[in-house]
């Protein structure tokens, strides 16, 4: 078995936190997908949330991200950096026909009768963050017993029924004098607030009817004119030429490139990793700037790419 001695595949292991789809140009894709909780009634064991990486062979197109990324950890140009995959990338061909081609942290890649790359995930693999180091958790039984009925309290003494009953017709009776005294106390005091709103909404009426007799003079208005400047659309889609650590290297590859024609071609402001890229030209939608880029790589500059900032 053929055990891969460069550290690509955990660089690819890293970015799979980060993006559901790693592309490693000329070789294939790994993707990972959301996997719900499950419960396992075999080993009586509750999952966690995850996501389970596989394998694409047919995405095989440079999306950026890996060739950045390894640009960015090795402090080197994005050119050299997609020089460098290509070459892991030829290494991984030549060992999975020969055997097994096993990425550490990721899993195994082979060939099946069909010539086709078969992967294998290592197991125990979770890439979603949020269930990181979540354990299983094991299935607790539920004991479904008869419960006891509890006993009858005990009787301390019994009321006399007569006597009983003769205090609830009182009772009664009270309560049927103070339900009565309530309902007339209610009906004055209703009438009474009729009374009052109806007082006031005929000096409502009245205010209305002087508000609409009444003129106001205010004399000719000026008229107001407001000239609103017309929004500039932000160009926020970029096609990256090259990314250097060196400002004066990435100047001058601006320069150069506006000696060539390219006249949008300019050097963007220094990232968080210390790196600085020059694009060929800045559009304000993602189509015109993929329409600008498939031009570009026609003029020989095939590892061109779009860059949103």
């Amino acid at each position: 078995m053929y055990i891969c001695d460069m550290d690509l595949s955990a660089h690819i292991y890293y970015l799979l936190y980060k993006y559901d789809c790693i592309t490693v140009p000329g070789f294939g894709s790994f993707l990972v997908q959301q996997k719900a909780a499950y419960f396992d009634a075999d080993a009586q064991l509750y999952f966690p949330p995850s996501k389970v990486v596989s394998f694409n062979e047919q995405l095989q197109s440079n999306d950026g991200i890996l060739a950045s990324h390894l640009a960015t950890s090795f402090g080197q140009s994005y050119e050299r950096a997609v020089m460098d995959m290509h070459q892991e990338t030829i290494a991984w061909k030549e060992a999975v026909q020969k055997d097994t081609l096993r990425l550490p942290t990721l899993g195994t890649l082979a060939l099946n009768t069909e010539g086709k790359l078969v992967f294998t995930p290592e197991s125990g693999l979770n890439f979603l963050a949020a269930s990181y180091a979540l354990p299983e958790v094991p299935a607790q039984p539920i004991s479904r017993t008869t419960v006891e009925q509890p006993a009858k309290p005990p009787v301390y003494f019994e009321l006399d029924q007569t006597k009983s009953k003769r205090v609830f017709g009182y009772v009664a009776v009270a309560a049927s004098v103070l339900a009565l005294f309530a309902v007339g106390s209610n009906s004055f005091l209703n009438q009474q607030a009729d009374a009052l709103w109806q007082t006031e909404q005929s000096l409502r009426e009245t205010a209305r009817e002087q508000a609409a007799l009444s003129v106001y003079d205010l004399g000719e208005l000026p008229t107001l004119t407001i000239n609103l400047p017309k929004p500039i659309p932000v160009a926020g889609f970029h096609v990256i030429a090259g990314s250097f650590r060196s400002e004066a290297n990435a100047q001058r590859l601006a320069t150069s490139l506006q000696r060539k024609g390219y006249n949008g071609a300019k050097k963007l402001g220094q990232t968080p990793q210390g790196f600085y890229q020059v694009s060929f030209a800045s559009f304000p939608t993602k189509r015109e700037a993929y329409n600008a880029m498939s031009g570009i790589k026609r003029d020989n500059y095939p590892d061109a790419w779009v860059l949103k900032k």
